[in-house]
């Protein structure tokens, strides 16, 4: 599925929880179910979905529409930017930056892959409150010097379904020469959508510098809705 084009970075919830590093068989068996429901409910090959996407930046709203019942090349419509809706030009650049990100997604760089993103044998158990079970984990971004991020993942306490995923940087990043990341934050959030967990919504922000003049600051928030299943998963 084409959600969750990797973009780097979140703000890390804050939560008043009492630490407690020890991560029982049984809540190691609710995280890797809750990620491994997420995987399935995302990938194509088990369930089609069609759904809206809103990104948020600070000069741009954009909305756009997805079907995974399309070829790769057609799957996304661009609906409006600004509330305007685009012309014929803007929507020739608009498919031929689809086609340009196809082409180029040899390794996925751009898509997030949750089993790849969180390294269970890291869990730490944080705590609970009355709608939640969090626990600490050390992030795996292969572009990113993981000792320098920090990442906490919610789980429902009734459902033990996943809920938000949060990571942030505890010192500066190097991700190229070059460019240093000052800040780097992203949230993941989830929800139910015709009886899957799927996205709700996604939150980066980006403080930092590249060739020490060039500021590379970025705020951008995406919100998926209106899901549509379009192909039930395979039992």
């Amino acid at each position: 599925m084409d959600l969750f084009k990797l973009v780097v970075a979140v703000g890390l919830c804050a939560a008043s929880y009492s630490v407690n590093a020890e991560v029982t068989p049984e809540e190691k068996l609710w995280v890797e179910q809750a990620l491994s429901e997420i995987n399935s409910n995302t990938d194509d090959a088990n369930v089609l979905w069609q759904y809206s996407q809103q990104t948020v930046m600070p000069d741009m709203t954009r909305i756009e529409q997805f079907n995974g019942s399309l070829s790769e090349t057609e799957r996304w419509i661009l609906v409006s930017e600004n509330g305007r809706a685009p012309d014929n030009e803007r929507l020739k650049e608009y498919r031929q930056d689809q086609q340009d990100l196809n082409e180029n997604k040899d390794e996925d760089s751009h898509e997030l892959a949750f089993a790849d993103l969180i390294d269970v044998s890291t869990l730490a158990f944080v705590g609970e409150d009355d709608v939640s079970v969090a626990f600490t984990f050390v992030p795996n971004i292969d572009e990113l010097d993981n000792d320098a991020l920090t990442g906490v993942l919610y789980l429902d306490k009734t459902s033990k379904q996943l809920r938000k995923v949060s990571i942030t940087n505890t010192d500066e990043l190097n991700p190229a020469f070059s460019v240093t990341l000052t800040k780097f934050e992203l949230e993941l959030g989830f929800d139910v959508f015709d009886g899957l967990v799927m996205p709700a919504s996604t939150s980066t922000v980006i403080s930092g510098t590249a060739a020490i003049f060039k500021s590379l600051d970025s705020i951008q928030t995406v919100t998926y809705r209106d899901y549509k299943m379009l192909d039930k998963p395979k039992k």
